[in-house]
């Protein structure tokens, strides 16, 4: 509480000693004095105060790991992902839709009761996966209910109507797109998420600086005629507007600095230097949440913010571009709100032959200075980086600028009659049309392809914007920048991956097998992709994709497709779709396998040649270092899908190190020449019906690798289990150890999971 006070009267005291009547963004030079006292020492004390607040919440116990396992019955309201449970205790829970899944296909919203068991959520199981666990812990949410039934409420809420004001009249990828710009509500959004995540639109998918700048513009608009009152109702209408749609990071961030400019306008102070609206943003965000500096939109947002103050006015003086005085004589709320909308609007008060030009060079320079500080962030994350975005968004962000006013008048409305938000809808439809086609030529642009990044990888980019931020303010220190540069990439480029290929990862795709087999050089053998038979989770994109991308594969040598199952094969499909692949390694084709004969199709269409694997076949990869010897199948067929796996050994430099049998039974198992091995993956997922005590005596592996998700087959089964101990062999599941990493290089070296062991009752991934 001191901390907050503290910070709040140094930024206070800042509004009025810091404030400048000097037009937007004339002000954002970082040599003043205000960045000392209005930025630094706010936030300093957020921080000290914000780690306090986190320290004393993380020694509270959380009271739902108590009932880990246990079936309950809460009820409360949903938001479509989370319960907010009020009875029979109070608590926050992530909703796992039913086996069968929701009725309508959609999470229920409102007040509901609900019943299901609770599961501790899983944290991050894979390479370029997403620490779950940790996600809901940001957002105060203690486990996950996985939902056996559920029952709803006739209550509607009033940001319900809004919801269905917003969505009167438009189709379904419209109105989820129309809900998720306005409201924030992304749970339907589907295959546009990633449609706008590869065209480097993202940011419009979730509430940020630039809806809250738009609303302030244009209900400024509308206020004007109330004058001196104008102020007072701008910021109830703020603060209402965060009641309605909750206080993430951007929303907070975005808020706190139209209302301090608000404030300063109020008492007379003039235009609140943006340092210190972007400090107190800052104090406030981390005492209301100080996890959420650890999360991926707080990061976003406040780069994205620092970036544009440190390098847009430099860089738009230099183009001739920087607003005049009519460009700066817009709402400072809003601007603050939203520097990127601010500049861009900014230039289109221009007139005339150079409006064009103005805009055009206005957008490069914001897109540009507001990606530039979190580029290592998002390529750490994503794994992609579209080279293109800067342009795209140059359209991407006026077009969401007509739409966030219009989504909200058509809420509004839906509060009076649903006719009238129809009628507003009939003008939103062609410009979300618009919008998502965009979208969609922006997704087939070029892209970066990166690995992880590591806090070296962060630390040098972090020097070399240094340099960059001081090179744009002092020109004629082009050479020093060029230096720094130079010494930045080379000590990132001079230091080696904590783990380097040749090594083998299982991943942890649930129900299901994918394994990368790492050669170096940025390439590697994909074998099988898992898949997710009863829903709509696409896992190869999902998972597979994003691993590829964090271990640093650019191409597959090979991918082997071991058999036609869904849960094998399903994944494959967007991994060839996306990823350059040398060779195509299946068994026999199965004619009456929609799955198969799709993989076969795409491949052909991809231009990938296919081979099909054959008892005695040698795969030789790397110049011969690496070899795959294929066991099975035989040239005669088989009875089932199952006993038609391609099964192989994996040797490094002629030494047998892995075996893989897909799901291979006992019966086709005792048919192989099966040599000595270091490791065996087990075959169909650890079934009863595989993995012999003849199979482990003749291979004699010291581990085991089982993948394996939840399940109602009872996989792995005891007697498997039972005979891999009685071997004496030690085992590691995917479901409990994430993905495992086993290292080619050193003989004897054990296989480690992602997971640290003694993480209390979590079950692994769920994939619905």
């Amino acid at each position: 509480m001191a901390a907050t006070l503290g910070g709040l009267i140094l930024a206070l005291a800042a509004l009025r000693q810091y404030s400048t009547r000097a037009p937007w963004p004339t002000s954002f030079d970082p040599r003043r004095p205000a960045l000392l006292l209005g930025f630094l020492l706010p936030l300093a004390f957020g921080a000290g105060g914000g780690l306090l607040r986190a320290g004393y919440q993380q020694l509270q116990p959380e009271p739902l790991l108590a009932l880990v396992g246990s079936q309950v019955t809460l009820t409360g309201f949903s938001d479509g992902s989370v319960l907010n449970a009020s009875a029979p205790l109070r608590a926050r829970v992530a909703l796992v839709a039913p086996s069968g899944g929701w009725s309508g296909g959609v999470a229920p919203t409102g007040f509901m009761t609900v019943e299901g068991t609770l599961e501790a959520p899983p944290g991050r199981h894979n390479p370029g996966g997403f620490d779950y666990a940790a996600y809901l812990r940001r957002r105060g949410v203690g486990a996950q209910l996985f939902v056996q039934s559920f029952s709803l409420s006739s209550r509607v809420l009033p940001r319900q109507r809004v919801q269905r004001g917003v969505a009167a009249g438009l189709g379904p990828a419209a109105a989820a797109l129309m809900t998720a710009m306005t409201l924030g509500v992304r749970d339907d959004l589907g295959e546009l998420r990633n449609t706008f995540g590869a065209a480097g639109m993202a940011h419009l998918l979730a509430l940020s600086g630039l809806h809250v700048g738009v609303l302030l513009l244009a209900v400024e608009r509308l206020l004007r005629p109330l004058r001196r009152w104008s102020v007072p109702a701008l910021a109830l209408v703020l603060v209402g507007f965060v009641a309605l749609v909750g206080t993430g990071p951007s929303v907070l961030r975005a808020s706190t600095m139209a209302l301090a400019a608000l404030a300063s306008r109020a008492f007379g102070a003039g235009r609140i230097q943006p340092w210190t609206a972007l400090a107190l943003a800052v104090l406030l965000g981390l005492m209301h949440a100080p996890q959420m500096l650890a999360d991926l939109s707080f990061q976003l947002s406040y780069l994205a913010v620092a970036g544009m103050l440190l390098l847009l006015p430099p860089w738009l003086d230099r183009l001739g571009v920087g607003p005049g005085q009519r460009g700066g004589a817009q709402s400072s709320a809003a601007a603050l709100a939203d520097p990127e909308l601010a500049a861009l609007s900014a230039a289109l008060w221009r007139r005339g032959r150079r409006a064009l030009r103005h805009a055009l060079l206005s957008g490069l320079a914001v897109s540009s200075a507001a990606q530039l500080p979190s580029l290592s962030v998002v390529l750490g994350s994503f794994g992609v980086l579209p080279l293109l975005s800067p342009l795209v968004n140059v359209i991407a962000v006026p077009l969401a600028g007509l739409l966030v006013p219009l989504g909200f008048l058509a809420g509004v409305l839906g509060l009076v009659a649903l006719p009238l938000a129809h009628a507003v809808n009939l003008i939103t439809r062609p410009l979300v049309a618009a919008l998502i086609w965009l979208a969609e030529v922006g997704a087939h642009l070029p892209h970066l392809t990166w690995g992880e990044v590591s806090w070296l990888g962060h630390a040098c980019w972090a020097l070399f914007l240094l340099a960059l931020c001081a090179w744009a303010w002092c020109p004629g220190r082009l050479r020093h920048t060029a230096a720094v540069a130079l010494a930045a990439g080379g000590v990132a480029l001079a230091v080696p991956p904590a783990q380097t290929p040749p090594d083998v990862w299982f991943l942890d795709v649930g129900q299901g097998d994918a394994v990368v087999i790492r050669l170096g050089g940025g390439q590697a053998v994909l074998v099988d992709g898992g898949g997710s038979p009863f829903s709509d989770f696409d896992v190869g994109e999902r998972v597979v994709l994003p691993a590829l991308r964090a271990l640093g594969i650019t191409r597959l040598a090979a991918v082997v497709a071991t058999h036609a199952d869904a849960d094998h094969m399903e994944g494959l499909l967007p991994v060839v779709r996306s990823v350059p692949v040398g060779l195509l390694i299946t068994g026999p084709p199965a004619a009456d396998n929609a799955l198969d004969q799709e993989l076969r199709g795409l491949a052909a269409t991809r231009r990938v040649p296919l081979h099909e694997a054959r008892r005695g076949e040698q795969v030789v990869l790397q110049g011969g270092r690496v070899t795959l010897d294929v066991l099975n199948p035989e040239a005669r067929p088989q009875s089932s899908s199952n006993e038609r796996s391609v099964a192989f050994v994996l040797r490094y430099r002629g030494a047998a190190r892995a075996l893989f049998f897909g799901d291979l039974g006992v019966d086709t198992e005792a048919d192989l020449a099966v040599p000595p091995a270091e490791l065996l993956m087990v075959g169909h997922h650890g079934s009863r019906g595989s993995t012999s005590a003849a199979l482990l005596r003749a291979a004699s592996p010291r581990w085991a690798v089982i993948s394996v998700g939840r399940n109602n087959y009872g996989h792995p089964s005891p007697e498997v289990l039972q005979r891999l101990a009685e071997a004496g062999v030690e085992v590691l599941t995917t479901q409990l150890h994430g993905a495992v990493r086993y290292d080619l290089r050193a003989a004897g070296s054990a296989p480690r999971g992602l997971v640290p062991q003694g993480a209390p009752h979590e079950r692994g991934v769920t994939y619905p």
